[in-house]
């Protein structure tokens, strides 16, 4: 009789430490981006959003037949002044020759506004600039 007892307050005890064990963590969202970067200095799209935090992966296509490259900055940055040392977080695909294309991986900013820029000198003043958003 307490062999019984014994085994239904340990199964008792198994199943509440299971109910307690709480849920793994969810992964951060995945999101994908294709951005293009052109002669006109334009980038198609101009604009791209993501959920604060987010696995984004990025594919870079040079359009063009000049170099360009895909940087993002805080939004206060001044796309006119701003360097490859300026990318936040490190977010800087490089510089993608005429035709080539890059796939590059980060981690979405916290929530907020940002620039993303093509920092070869006359670009961003020609328009090369785009807004990303983190929510």
């Amino acid at each position: 009789m307490k062999r019984i007892i014994l085994v239904l307050v340990v199964g008792a005890i198994a199943l509440m430490l299971a109910a307690c064990g709480g849920d793994e963590p969810e992964a951060p969202p995945s999101v994908a981006f294709t951005v293009e970067g052109l002669d006109t200095f334009q980038f198609n799209p101009t604009t791209l959003s993501a959920p604060a935090g987010a696995h984004v992966t990025l594919t870079f296509k040079n359009g063009g037949g000049l170099e360009h490259n895909f940087v993002i900055v805080t939004d206060n940055t001044d796309p006119l002044t701003v360097t490859d040392a300026d990318a936040f977080g490190g977010i800087n695909v490089g510089t993608i020759s005429a035709g080539g294309e890059k796939v590059y991986t980060f981690t979405a900013p916290a929530a907020g506004t940002y620039k993303y820029v093509c920092t070869i000198p006359g670009h961003a003043a020609g328009g090369m600039v785009g807004t990303f958003t983190s929510q």
